[in-house]
């Protein structure tokens, strides 16, 4: 009899391992969720392993961590897909301290067989699909977004604080400009400083002169609260750097690019800062068109500033060099500038990419480095 019990109990507590083996195992391989986010809410398309996507649920941000935390439960791997926008990357690094996958995607539009419907769901149900693909080896799928560190974001989001306030003084300029040219007045190169003010203040009415006091103003507060943001920038920036590269437009150029080991070849430093030249290729046909102008706008015109500024500092570099013909020609069209100085942009882009991941030195460029003070 107490073999029997004995027996009993074993395989009793066989059966309950078993069973616990089983409820600790997850159900499905793979959880695929299109994340459509706004503020209020977030609509979540869910897609188990191969089978069709579910239909969207509409979820508060309160809840987002539950949901994700039971989809964890149920499968070996959960991925997750947003598009990169106002929200940040908070929500990315949340998902992913709880265990999923979670990729930050750049916007597009979800609709590809143009049916002029688009909604949070099917938008939802469009990142569902392209992440599912893009997990499955499909890398064209969709265009990952870099995701920055906490210490990245907080520097680039100076760079961009002085960016907006910069910004906003053009713009209150711009404004008086155009009021003064209401008043026939054409000549109004800064005309909110004060000799130049002086002179307009007498052949205006009140009202005007009102209006335009109240812009000085602005202006003046604008230009106090650049001026520390501008100091700091400017003090961040490397103190050996090539004749030319000024502290501020070189100290935004690396805040907003993060880090130049994001770039393992030098057609993707092209390709980002959009001056590759576009192609139109079929058959025979081939035509070489424009820049494609498709990445960050705000970094290509950082360097082109720094083009131009190597040509009269830097006389000796390789590239300035090619391009000195077309430069030195007061004859040459400007389209024939415009062209040169992009492509002396993409190649010191290469180029500084080269410097900075120590893979060429300033002495092989033909550069002259000087210190900053």
């Amino acid at each position: 009899m107490n073999i029997q019990r004995t027996n009993s109990k074993r395989i009793r507590s066989k059966q309950l391992s078993a069973t616990s083996a089983t409820e600790q195992t997850p159900e499905y391989d793979e959880i695929f969720l299109g994340l459509d986010v706004h503020s209020e809410h977030i609509r979540v398309v869910r897609q188990i392993d191969g089978s069709n996507p579910q239909p969207a649920q509409r979820l508060s941000w309160e809840k987002i961590q539950e949901f994700i935390k039971k989809q964890l439960t149920l499968a070996r791997k959960v991925y997750a897909v947003y598009e990169a926008g106002a929200f940040g990357f908070q929500l990315q690094r949340d998902l992913q301290a709880l265990g999923a996958t979670c990729y930050v995607t750049k916007p597009a539009k979800l609709d590809p067989e143009h049916r002029r419907v688009q909604t949070d769901k099917t938008d939802a149900r469009e990142l569902t699909g392209k992440l599912e693909r893009y997990v499955h080896g499909n890398d064209r799928a969709m265009v990952v977004v870099r995701v920055p560190t906490v210490e990245q974001e907080l520097r680039r989001s100076q760079a961009r604080h002085r960016k907006y306030l910069h910004k906003q003084l053009q713009s209150v300029r711009a404004h008086g400009r155009g009021v003064l040219l209401s008043q026939g007045v054409r000549q109004a190169a800064a005309w909110w400083k004060q000799a130049r003010w002086d002179e307009l203040a007498a052949r205006l009415p009140a009202p005007i002169r009102a209006s335009l006091e109240d812009c000085r103003a602005l202006i003046a507060s604008y230009e106090q609260l650049r001026k520390p943001v501008e100091k700091n920038l400017k003090a961040s920036a490397p103190t050996e750097r090539p004749r030319g590269f000024g502290a501020l437009t070189f100290a935004l150029l690396i805040r907003e690019l993060l880090t130049w080991e994001r770039f393992q070849n030098r057609r993707q430093v092209g390709s980002f800062f959009g001056l590759c030249g576009g192609v139109s290729s079929s058959g025979r046909q081939h035509y070489d068109l424009s820049i494609t102008k498709a990445g960050s706008p705000y970094l290509r015109v950082l360097l082109i500033e720094l083009a131009w500024r190597m040509i009269y500092y830097q006389p000796n570099y390789k590239a300035v060099q090619r391009w000195a013909p077309v430069f030195k020609n007061p004859k040459s069209h400007s389209r024939q500038r415009k062209r040169a100085i992009v492509a002396l942009a993409r190649q010191l882009a290469v180029d500084i990419w080269k410097w900075q991941t120590g893979k060429i030195t300033p002495e092989e460029l033909g550069w002259e480095m000087n210190l900053a003070a």
